[in-house]
């Protein structure tokens, strides 16, 4: 599909919505809403502005087959614009290449979500950055089904890692940390959702098609499929905004057997620093193909959240058994801190286990019959990393030289929030790959992002 069809559906999407919207309110006059407090929910993340569902109430069904088909649509969408400035000695060139300069959109997505009575929900999202169309989240969540909360359908991100989970819209850093080139992010398949009544734990499973391409079509006849779970429980719980309280504890595991036998760790060659990638790869991380036959990638995942403050920590690994070598282990993790100087705490939505929207409780931008007018919300933040890329059976690199590195990296920042939809941030990244056929080096990057979702 060419960009002029694209973009002569999304025409025809902004104008069709405004339809839709006029009906929704008296449309769904015959449906019964629950509160944000009730359960029996749909995943409140997927709709911020739209009221959640009660699918499973037999009392608060239509009562004809009208109302059970009524559907309503919002136009969705984030911008986010960066500017990425790199610092590096002549060493560190020689050693990693010239890290260049970026300037531009980081994400530019257009898209529309709905509901089909409370029987379904749909999302169909295109990414726009980088001048090329490319799908995003298109799928179909069946919520008719007493065995499952959820069956989704389509093209979206495999439940894995609780960062990968965790939206770009509500992500407390810049970039995820480099230990996601390890998470099988986004692949077509099916995949099932559940969360007990009182939502403090929740499961999902799920079969995918490996190495699916960015249209969301995966063809051929070999067996590039993968089984994906996490599971997620809430030990600890307190909603109380004056002193919200929440411990999150999670495991997740994919079995893979990899697309046309290839395990791809590979950054590409990039013109600057600046990606549009789903996956990006590391630059600081050695790129090598892996001939092999099957995969495994494991997930451990914890955060603590106490008022303003909060800790989030994840260990990733892997493992691959090569064709015609010995077996391959990777692994590393993450672990950061985030405080929020004037008051506010993290959001958590308990149907995904995965961090939602902040609110900013003074937005500094506002609209004209809003009282709470005031500075925004300024949240500072701090990340360590590790990787261990350097294992016994390591093919050659992609550029011929044996292959293995260690990876530190540092990420500082702060995100001023403007108000629940807008933000600025700013992230410094000091990064020391330890190569094993180089001396360890460092690079220094500055990065700034104005961010808008609705």
């Amino acid at each position: 599909m060419n960009w002029r069809l694209h973009w002569i559906l999304f025409i025809a999407l902004f104008h069709t919505s405004d339809v839709c919207s006029q009906d929704f309110a008296t449309r769904t006059t015959s449906t019964s809403f629950a509160t944000a407090s009730e359960n029996n929910t749909l995943p409140n993340a997927a709709f911020p502005n739209v009221p959640r569902l009660n699918f499973l109430s037999s009392d608060s069904r239509p009562d004809s087959v009208e109302d059970w088909l009524t559907q309503s649509i919002k136009v969705r969408g984030r911008i986010e614009t960066d500017a990425i400035l790199a610092v590096q000695s002549s060493e560190s060139k020689e050693i990693i290449g010239d890290l260049r300069n970026g300037y531009g959109f980081r994400r530019m997505r257009l898209g529309a979500q709905g509901t089909i009575g409370d029987v379904a929900r749909w999302v169909s999202e295109v990414e726009l950055a980088g001048g090329t169309p490319r799908l995003r989240d298109v799928f179909i969540g069946y919520q008719m089904f007493p065995w499952v909360r959820e069956l989704r359908v389509g093209y979206f991100r495999e439940p894995f890692s609780l960062e990968g989970n965790t939206s770009t819209n509500f992500m407390t850093f810049m970039e995820r940390s480099p230990l996601n080139e390890l998470d099988p992010t986004r692949n077509w398949g099916v995949c099932g959702y559940w969360w007990p009544d009182d939502e403090r734990m929740t499961a999902a499973l799920g079969v995918f098609r490996d190495g699916t391409n960015n249209g969301g079509q995966s063809q051929g006849d070999d067996d590039a499929w993968a089984l994906t779970g996490r599971i997620t429980s809430l030990p600890v719980y307190v909603p109380d905004d004056d002193n919200f309280q929440l411990l999150h504890l999670g495991s997740a595991i994919s079995l893979r057997s990899p697309k046309d036998g290839l395990v791809i760790f590979d950054p590409g060659v990039a013109s600057n620093l600046l990606t549009v990638s789903d996956d990006p790869a590391s630059p600081f991380l050695p790129a090598v193909i892996f001939n092999a036959n099957s995969q495994q990638i494991y997930n451990l995942q914890a955060a603590w959240v106490n008022g303003s403050a909060s800790w989030q920590a994840e260990w990733f690994a892997t493992s691959i058994q090569q064709t015609n070598a010995g077996t391959v282990f990777l692994h590393g993790f993450y672990i950061d801190y985030t405080y929020f100087l004037t008051g506010e705490h993290r959001g958590y939505d308990r149907t995904r286990g995965a961090f939602d929207q902040v609110k900013v409780l003074r937005p500094a931008l506002r609209t004209r019959d809003d009282p709470r007018g005031g500075m925004g919300a300024v949240e500072l933040l701090a990340r360590f990393s590790y990787a261990d890329f350097n294992s016994p059976n390591m093919p050659p690199a992609i550029s011929g030289e044996p292959a293995g590195a260690y990876l530190y990296q540092l990420t500082l920042g702060v995100n001023w929030y403007l108000n629940n939809y807008m933000r600025m941030m700013f992230n410094y990244t000091a990064a020391m790959p330890d190569d094993i056929n180089q001396d360890p080096t460092m690079a220094h990057l500055f990065s700034f992002r104005f961010a808008l979702f609705w």
